[in-house]
């Protein structure tokens, strides 16, 4: 018989572990009696789990990971780990990885959609060959204005040059990906 936890009823019931299983449960529409027998525990069991009065043992916890097909310490904790350091990396922002989790979770109307342009778009080495290109000509841009003197036409050339390789780029892509004629 699990170990029945200390702390006061409400610090139980909302600890990281019962509120993320709780919440995994009524995402997916799992009754306790569902989950219960996939992990091999009575449903009686299962409810102590979602009130905290008692958490899982560590193999009850991988069963009730993989039934909801996520890691344990998004279990545990109620974030994703592994994810900090992915965005550390790549050097994303919170601000970025919100939103695609806002578009991943349905927040925009044609969020599967967007999400798959997404991934083609930033999955393609030529988004970054044209990115590099638009860069390119904005700097030269900044550098005519940073110099000063009669230039204004070569500075809006150099803002035309770098918008048109991004238009003639992305306007491929949609083409290419989106069977855009």
């Amino acid at each position: 018989m699990p170990k029945t936890r200390k702390g006061s009823s409400i610090e139980l019931y909302n600890s990281h572990f019962a509120a993320t299983l709780r919440e995994l449960m009524e995402k997916h529409g799992t009754t306790q009696k569902e989950l219960a027998d996939a992990v091999g525990v009575r449903p009686q069991t299962l409810s102590l789990y979602t009130t905290g009065e008692t958490q899982p043992n560590v193999d009850k916890l991988l069963k009730i990971a993989e039934y909801f097909n996520v890691t344990t310490d998004f279990l545990i904790t109620g974030t994703i780990l592994e994810d900090i350091p992915v965005r550390e990396m790549l050097g994303l922002s919170e601000r970025t990885v919100e939103n695609m989790k806002l578009i991943k979770d349905g927040y925009f109307e044609d969020a599967p959609y967007m999400l798959s342009v997404l991934d083609r778009l930033l999955g393609d080495k030529d988004f970054y060959l044209a990115l590099e290109q638009a860069a390119t000509w904005y700097g030269r841009k900044q550098q005519i204005e940073a110099a000063g003197g009669d230039t204004e036409s070569e500075s809006e050339f150099c803002e035309w040059k770098a918008a048109k390789y991004m238009e003639t780029y992305l306007l491929d892509f949609m083409r290419a990906n989106m069977n855009i004629q």
